[in-house]
């Protein structure tokens, strides 16, 4: 049996790319008033507000190598079994899009209308210092954190004879973890509340979530 080096660049959607460095960039105080120019509406404002956070932005600056994570601390999802029951721990989904990341969370407060007015904690993290994290002490459960994939990176069905033509998604996190499917149904998994806003993963030498 012949082995194939695993060839391949992670490159991030450059809206999340962008989205990531401006909130790497906000000061304090910034989002409110951010929120009062897209409310009132103040478009040179809001545009100031952004153009300011993006040239000061402390992250997420290179268009290769850093590959933003995003999450919602309020939200947990878990796996349903094949009668459709919650299964498991609940887990803190982290997503590769903003669009997948809001996708969740507008069929969360669907379910839960009681949430629908509800501020969402945003939480940033870059991938690679999430790997780093795991790999250092912390107070943090990292098994208890799933990837929810764009449905557009989603695998395509292999129809070519090769030796790699067997799915990895062996429905327990596979290539996929949990899928977003591109009809955003969430049949597979249970979005549920989470009420506590700690949820900060500590390492030496590294940042901590970002929470806005």
């Amino acid at each position: 049996t012949s082995t194939k080096p695993v060839q391949f660049r992670l490159v991030p959607n450059s809206k999340d790319l962008m989205g990531a460095r401006i909130l790497t960039g906000l000061k304090p105080g910034d989002v409110d008033e951010l929120k009062e120019a897209i409310e009132t509406p103040d478009a040179p404002k809001a545009v100031s507000i952004i153009q300011s956070a993006a040239n000061n932005a402390n992250g997420f600056t290179n268009a290769f190598n850093e590959i933003p994570c995003f999450a919602i601390a309020q939200m947990r999802v878990r796996k349903k079994n094949e009668a459709g029951d919650p299964v498991g721990e609940p887990m803190l989904p982290f997503h590769l899009s903003t669009k997948t990341m809001s996708d969740t969370w507008n069929e969360f407060t669907n379910h839960a209308p009681q949430f629908e007015d509800a501020e969402a904690t945003l939480q940033l993290v870059e991938l690679h210092k999430m790997i780093e994290m795991m790999q250092n002490p912390s107070d943090f459960d990292f098994r208890n954190i799933v990837f929810i994939v764009p449905s557009y990176d989603q695998d395509l069905p292999n129809t070519e004879d090769t030796d790699d033509s067997d799915s990895d998604d062996d429905t327990g996190g596979g290539d996929n973890g949990m899928k977003a499917d591109s009809g955003r149904s969430y049949n597979d998994c249970e979005i549920e509340p989470y009420v506590s806003m700690e949820v900060f993963a500590d390492a030496p030498g590294y940042n901590s979530l970002v929470q806005i």
